[in-house]
C-alpha cells in the first residue's frame, strides 16, 4: 500500500513540474495572480512532504522486512546446525561404541589365548582331560564335565584352593594348592577365563 501511494505522489510531482514548466514557457505572465502562485506553492510543498513521509515509511517497512528475513534465516541456520551437530554426535557415539566393542573383543581373544598357554605351561594338560586343549590326563577330574556350567568364581576357587570342594572319586591333596601365588594375577585371570570359555561355563 505504501509503495503505491509513494509512486502516485512521485508521479504527481513529476506531472506538476512538467505542466508548470510548459505553461511558464508559453505564458510570460504565469502565474497570473499572487493567490495562484501561493496556492500552487502550497500544493507542491504538500506533495513533497507527503512523498517524503511515504518514502520514510517505505524505508522502515523494507528494513523491518529485511530484519524479519534475516531472523528467519538465522533460525533456519541454527536449526540446521543443531541437526548437523546432533548427527555428528550420534556418529561419534556409534564410532566410539564400535571401537570399544572391537577393542573388547580383541582383548577377550587375547585373554583366552593367554589362558590356553597358561593351562599348558602350568602342567594342567598332564593331569586333566580337556577337549579344547587336546589333553587326556586322568590324575585329576575331567574338566569338560567337572567345570561345565560352573561360574568363574567356582573355577577360580578350584585352582587356588583345590581342596575346598573335592570331585567325587578323587582323593584330596593331589593338585598343588600354590597356584594362587605361583601364577601372576593376570595369568590366573586368563586361565579362569579360558577354562570358563572352553567348558562353556554358564556363570
Amino acid at each position: 500500500m505504501n509503495d503505491t501511494v509513494f509512486y502516485v505522489l512521485g508521479l504527481s510531482l513529476v506531472a506538476i513540474a512538467l505542466v508548470v514548466s510548459f505553461v511558464g514557457l508559453r505564458w510570460e505572465k504565469f502565474p497570473s495572480s499572487r493567490a495562484l502562485l501561493v496556492g500552487g506553492t502550497v500544493a507542491v510543498a504538500g506533495l513533497v512532504a507527503a512523498t517524503a513521509v511515504f518514502a520514510w515509511r517505505n524505508a522502515e517497512d523494507e528494513q523491518e522486512h529485511r530484519e524479519h528475513e534475516l531472523a528467519e534465516a538465522a533460525e533456519e541456520n541454527a536449526a540446521e546446525g543443531d541437526e548437523l551437530e546432533a548427527a555428528e554426535e550420534v556418529g561419534s557415539e556409534v564410532a566410539e561404541e564400535t571401537t570399544t566393542t572391537s577393542t573388547g573383543g580383541a582383548a577377550d581373544t587375547a585373554t583366552i589365548d593367554q589362558g590356553s598357554q597358561v593351562f599348558a605351561s602350568a602342567g594342567c594338560t598332564g593331569c586333566h582331560t580337556l577337549a579344547d586343549a587336546g589333553s587326556n590326563g586322568t590324575t585329576g577330574p575331567d574338566l569338560d564335565g567337572a567345570l561345565k556350567g560352573k561360574p568363574e568364581s567356582f573355577i577360580r576357587t578350584s585352582i587356588v584352593d583345590p581342596n575346598a570342594e573335592i570331585e567325587q572319586n578323587y582323593p584330596p591333596n593331589v593338585m598343588p594348592d600354590n597356584y594362587g601365588t605361583e601364577l601372576s594375577p593376570e595369568d590366573l585371570d586368563a586361565l579362569v577365563a579360558y577354562l570358563h570359555q572352553a567348558t562353556a561355563g554358564g556363570g
